[in-house]
């Protein structure tokens, strides 16, 4: 992986053989990145070129070399564009910029692949600019994806203006790319594909650099996502399953929606209508979401509330994991049944069992009939947890999967585990860079084999 451009954020890595001699280094790696804010050369590399006045062509130099080290046991690493705040946080040992860890590669690596909710209008606009690798799978995605679509999904996320801090939701049109008439980024026929693409290559450009999942866990449309990492079915036939999958969706009638409750699914199943309103997810001890149609999921909420329950209508545009779904069921299972599934390579967490699939992965009932049962989620969590202090990679925008499961109650009190976010969410003003870069450093100081020479 190369740097399409010279100048950006950059990680500096330092690991050490005892924790003594990190500290060491950590006040060694402080004095060289004030040399390099007041200009002065740090390098044998450097004898006759001075640093530029920002210090940038400097800060990458000595990004360079610090990854060419060696990587012990104890590590620290820290993402920064600026070479005199990068020295000021590592004499301060700021816990809020550092990432410090003991290396262990015996850790299980959890990818988590997310539903549709966090996206938005060029989302990793930034890094496909900037990372040649991850455009590369991205394209190769989206060729896949508009083959079914007929339409240039790439578009929505190539934004450059989305790539900017805060802009994601705020100043950002939803239209289409050239504001010409057309779909939107939340129409389930953009959305859905799109989200899929971002988290399939956000994965490939990860196992790349040589970080490999023990397992899998997608929320919704992410186990389709987690179905291809796990070589149930290839991407050509994944995307076709998604793209197709999105399109019937968007075709049903409307009038469907989703509410979310901060209850539990004892307190809710008494209020759900039969045929009307189903229960789409079981999240949490005190988080379920409901699915339905939207006169009747009002009406549901009004009981709710008056009984101190707290209800949240999502901006889901069709009933998903409810029986309304069902007219589109027939049509996946004969797109399924032409295709070849395959036993997963990677241990897969079932949306619809709770807990590791099985032979049910390669029969086409499954994939036509998710889409109208509950997610539950918080029994895939449980099975997580009994991972010994896994590392969890969430693959698409936002933490939403990382924040459900540290909250779960079967989450271990001394679980020791990492959790890592690579993209920002729709509300957050770090660029993308920064937060992929970021997640790298989490990566590489808990040992999952991150391959530094491959970070731009």
């Amino acid at each position: 992986m190369t740097s399409a451009g010279g100048t950006g954020p950059r990680l500096l890595t330092i690991s050490a053989a005892t924790p003594e001699e990190l500290e060491r280094e950590t006040d060694r790696l402080a004095e060289q990145l004030d040399a390099l804010a007041a200009g002065r050369s740090t390098g044998p590399d450097r004898p006759d070129r001075p640093d530029r006045p920002d210090g940038l062509s400097g800060l990458s130099g000595l990004s360079r070399r610090l990854r060419q080290r060696p990587a012990l046991e104890h590590r620290r690493a820290l993402v920064t564009t600026d070479p005199a705040r990068a020295a000021h946080h590592l004499r301060e040992r700021d816990p809020r910029q550092l990432v410090t860890a003991r290396a262990d590669p015996d850790r299980p690596v959890v990818f988590l692949a997310a539903g549709v909710g966090d996206h938005y209008l060029g989302m990793t606009a930034g890094l496909q600019r900037r990372l040649p690798v991850y455009a590369a799978h991205l394209r190769t995605c989206l060729r896949e994806l508009d083959r079914e679509l007929g339409g240039d999904l790439g578009a929505f996320l190539s934004r450059a203006a989305a790539d900017s801090a805060g802009a994601r939701r705020v100043g950002v049109p939803a239209g289409p790319a050239d504001g010409a008439a057309g779909p939107a980024i939340d129409d389930t026929e953009v959305a859905q594909p799109a989200v899929f693409a971002v988290q399939y290559a956000m994965a490939a450009t990860l196992q790349s650099l040589g970080v490999r999942p023990t397992a899998l866990l997608g929320y919704s449309l992410g186990e389709y996502v987690a179905a291809c990492l796990a070589g149930i079915l290839p991407l050509d036939q994944a995307a076709t399953l998604v793209a197709r999958r999105a399109r019937l969706v968007s075709e049903l009638p409307a009038g469907g929606g989703m509410l979310a409750v901060m209850a539990g699914a004892e307190a809710v199943t008494p209020h759900l209508v039969t045929g009307r309103v189903a229960l789409a997810a079981l999240n949490g001890p005190e988080l379920t979401v409901l699915s339905g149609y939207s006169t009747d999921l009002d009406r549901v909420a009004e009981r709710l509330v008056g009984r101190g329950i707290a209800c949240q209508p999502m901006a889901a545009r069709h009933a998903f994991h409810s029986p309304l779904m069902a007219p589109v069921t027939a049509r996946l299972r004969e797109l399924v049944a032409g295709f070849r599934l395959r036993p997963p390579h990677v241990p897969v967490l079932s949306n619809g069992s709770g807990t590791w699939m099985g032979e049910e992965a390669t029969g086409p009932d499954y994939w036509a009939d998710q889409l109208c049962g509950t997610v539950r989620f918080t029994d895939d969590l449980a099975e997580l947890w009994r991972l010994k202090s896994p590392v969890l990679v969430e693959l698409g925008p936002g933490q939403g999967l990382i924040r459900l499961a540290m909250r779960s109650p079967d989450r271990p009190a001394e679980h020791g585990s990492v959790a890592v976010p690579t993209l920002p969410g729709p509300l957050e003003r770090r660029p993308d860079t920064v937060v992929f870069l970021d997640a790298v450093a989490r990566l590489w100081a808990a040992g999952t084999g991150v391959d530094l020479a491959g970070v731009p």
